[in-house]
């Protein structure tokens, strides 16, 4: 997945930025739980944290759930991205009501979750079930394929959605296919994030310390002279 989605950033990003994509360690190899995005969030804000030391401009999240998203951005002062809040919000710009294709049916009610959070939720149309594990987004692409295009039209036809999002990492690059054969926008989230990463960066910006987001302090080393 990690090897799918470097190549399909590669193919999106201006030829000036800078890719790096990582996985941190010990995090489960797919991310489907509450559980699993909580193990993966202390290595993941690891990686975060070297990212910015390391003098990198901004930090993509690419796991469709945004784990640890607020954390990271608390703990540096860089842009830090979450796929699903950036594809949520650049589908409201390019339709009225989106669909979000999901991998799996305990997972719809995080999508339901995150669009009430972003301020969309009237806007989000229906989030049809795809029954596939993470990482068989992967595996046998052509049917993947087949059941992007099987799914997104019933929400189209069914539920009145103008666009639609792929709701995982291991799908993003698909998204053109889909697109061309349904006819509607079709969000590839990792795209989205990036480009809105590289749009921060361009404009100065980040998120703000004002409120929602504090400031920590770094821990700093003490030492004692015996």
């Amino acid at each position: 997945m990690s090897d799918v989605i470097r190549e399909q950033l590669r193919a999106v990003a201006r030829p000036d930025t800078e890719l790096e994509v990582v996985n941190p360690a010990g995090a489960p190899p797919a991310i489907e739980s509450a559980l699993d995005e909580t193990r993966a969030i202390p290595p993941m804000l690891d990686l975060v944290r070297a990212a910015e030391d390391r003098g990198f401009d901004a930090v993509v999240i690419a796991c469709f759930t945004d784990p640890g998203l607020e954390a990271a951005r608390e703990q540096v002062s860089i842009p830090v991205i979450g796929i699903q809040d950036a594809a949520m919000h650049l589908a409201a710009q390019i339709g009225h009501r989106f669909s979000v294709l999901t991998t799996l049916r305990h997972r719809v009610p995080v999508r339901h979750r995150a669009a009430l959070l972003a301020g969309l939720e009237r806007r989000l149309a229906s989030c049809p079930v795809l029954n596939l594990p993470v990482l068989e987004t992967v595996a046998d692409r052509e049917r993947v394929v087949e059941l992007l295009i099987r799914t997104g039209r019933r929400a189209i036809e069914e539920d009145g959605a103008e666009v639609l999002i792929l709701g995982c990492a291991g799908l993003g690059d698909l998204a053109p296919r889909v697109q061309r054969e349904l006819g509607v926008p079709v969000v590839d989230p990792n795209a989205a994030a990036l480009k809105l990463a590289e749009t921060l960066v361009d404009l100065g910006l980040a998120h703000s310390k004002a409120g929602l987001y504090a400031t920590p302090v770094r821990e700093s080393a003490h030492v004692v002279a015996v």
